[in-house]
């Protein structure tokens, strides 16, 4: 009866791991880059020059709000939103002056934004016009591409979320049934074949980086379950209990803003006394953005969203328009209990924002470990069925799930690698929300062009080798690129205030480095093996 039983686990270990392999890593693999999206890849996205997002003043922020106040409508005043250049979003102070019942020209939520450069306070680009089509229309950069694509694949809602959500649930499941399964591993943990075939070091990888990061993927699969399937699934369906279907009604219910109250009557709203009062409660926080109901009014309310420092997820300060802090809620509102606490958890530990870079760099690692499990499990199972004589793969079969594996997962690799010399190209190209139209053709053209030339009957190795060269290729290309088109990258790239960019500009070098030793063994490995007399048809 329990060998039965693991002989059903198996099964539904591998055909899970089959049908979803290649998906799944896609979607791991933009999940580990997507960690250092925001904000590191947004910053140095937009290092143009020597000019990085700096922190603002608060005197600074408040004349810059009262000032831009006298442009709008006075509806406008009664809900502003002030994002700081911290690159997690943005990387200019960007005002915006909302409407949320529209306005002459609209019946719907309105906004006048304002994006101003955060060294020079120069106004870089200002909007009119439905507040939708503002955050839709706002400048993207190759990581917050990357990032998105890993949230639902480009898809929208419900289709993308859903399908990613799916993948939580089946790198769950595999979690689960490959430990019970491979449980007699545990006393091989240190083992790890690698002067062997290449079959045993898949099979050694594949068992090894499933125990070691059992916890770490099974944390991942449930939250990124829950994330992409809680408002398109969960939220309806809580809905649909609680409030009769109305889903209007339960986001007002938990909503943590309420509408203003107008006085009519003038009191100064101290936006400077409200930041100085929250840099001095949390030195290591990050202030997200500020949400100031009614401006200048004796009933104006400021909400303050926080990031890091002491809390582990996010947090929600509300002051008085006078300066006086009221309390500190979570982003769901004044709500208390430990479900509340969980969900709040679900996003810093998907994405590893908490705790700084350190953190970040381990979930980046064990992000790809995560993907390479699925893409190590389909390899074992290639393998399996095309050895000895009554194999189920021909050798022309296994060449075309070979190249299909190669042109899919190598192909997602090498698409995201081409994004980051694009970008900086684009940098000197193209200016602001232009750039947006460029990223998906960039990003989906090389990804088909690669899966189209996989098609063709190349060996399987060699097209490895081949799309290897390219990322390395395109990592390796990012500093001269960027010596000869920002003017002065040499003279300040060793800059304090440069560290962060600097640093991700070594990080690509070194990468590109270790994918050209990787390509520099494979070629031996594959010269190698060319000696033996193995004959294999190419389809």
């Amino acid at each position: 009866m329990k060998s039965l039983t693991i002989k059903k686990l198996f099964q539904m270990h591998s055909w899970v791991g089959i049908v979803t392999g290649i998906l799944l890593f896609i979607v791991a693999f933009t999940g580990a880059v997507a960690v250092f999206a925001r904000p590191e890849l947004i910053i140095w996205s937009n290092a143009t020059g020597s000019e990085l997002p700096r922190e603002v003043a608060p005197q600074q922020v408040e004349q810059l709000v009262n000032e831009y106040s006298q442009h709008v409508p006075s509806e406008f005043t009664e809900n502003i939103h002030i994002y700081m250049p911290t690159g997690y979003n943005y990387t200019e102070l960007t005002l915006v002056f909302e409407s949320h019942h529209g306005d002459e020209n609209y019946d719907q939520p309105v906004a006048y934004a304002y994006e101003i450069n955060s060294n020079t306070f120069a106004l870089e680009r200002q909007f009119y016009g439905l507040t939708g089509d503002y955050y839709e229309g706002r400048k993207y950069t190759a990581g917050a591409f990357i990032g998105h694509f890993h949230a639902d694949l480009h898809l929208g809602r419900p289709v993308g979320l859903i399908l990613t959500g799916f993948m939580g649930l089946t790198l769950m499941i595999s979690v689960i049934t490959g430990l019970y399964i491979h449980r007699e591993m545990f006393k091989q943990l240190f083992t790890f074949r690698r002067d062997k075939s290449i079959s045993v070091v898949t099979s050694d990888a594949h068992k090894l980086f499933g125990l070691w990061g059992s916890v770490f993927h099974f944390v991942i699969g449930f939250t990124g379950a829950f994330l992409g399937l809680a408002t398109v699934i969960l939220l309806p369906a809580a809905a649909y209990v609680s409030f009769n279907g109305d889903q209007d009604k339960l986001v007002e219910t938990f909503t943590a803003m309420p509408e203003p109250v107008i006085s009519e009557q003038y009191q100064a709203t101290e936006i400077a006394s409200i930041m100085t009062h929250i840099s001095a409660r949390d030195e290591k926080a990050t202030l997200m953005d500020l949400t100031v109901m009614a401006l200048n009014d004796k009933n104006s309310t400021v909400y303050a969203r926080m990031l890091g420092g002491e809390n582990f997820a996010s947090e929600l300060l509300e002051y008085q328009g006078n300066g006086d802090f009221s309390k500190a809620m979570s982003s769901f509102g004044d709500i208390g209990g430990w479900a509340i606490t969980i969900i709040e958890w679900l996003f810093p530990l998907h994405f590893g924002n908490f705790s700084g870079v350190f953190v970040k760099i381990l979930w980046g690692f064990l992000g790809l470990t995560t993907a390479l499990i699925p893409l190590s499990g389909v390899m074992m199972w290639l393998s399996k069925r095309s050895r000895g004589n009554n194999s189920d793969l021909s050798a022309v079969a296994y060449q075309r799930w070979n190249r299909l594996i190669i042109g899919s997962c190598g192909g997602i690799v090498l698409a995201c690698a081409v994004m980051f010399p694009a970008q900086v190209i684009l940098n000197t190209t193209v200016h602001g929300v232009a750039q947006n139209s460029w990223f998906a053709p960039i990003f989906f053209g090389s990804w088909l062009a690669w899966l189209l030339l996989s098609v063709l009957p190349i060996d399987y190795r060699r097209l490895l080798r081949i799309n290897l060269i390219i990322v390395a290729a395109a990592l390796l290309l990012i500093v001269p690129l960027k010596i000869i088109t920002i003017d002065g990258y040499l003279g300040f790239v060793l800059a304090s205030d440069y560290r962060l960019v600097a640093g991700i500009d070594l990080s690509f070098v070194i990468i590109g480095s270790l994918f050209s030793y990787i390509v520099f063994q494979l070629k031996g490995s594959h010269a190698a093996l060319s000696r033996k007399p193995l004959q294999q048809e190419v389809a």
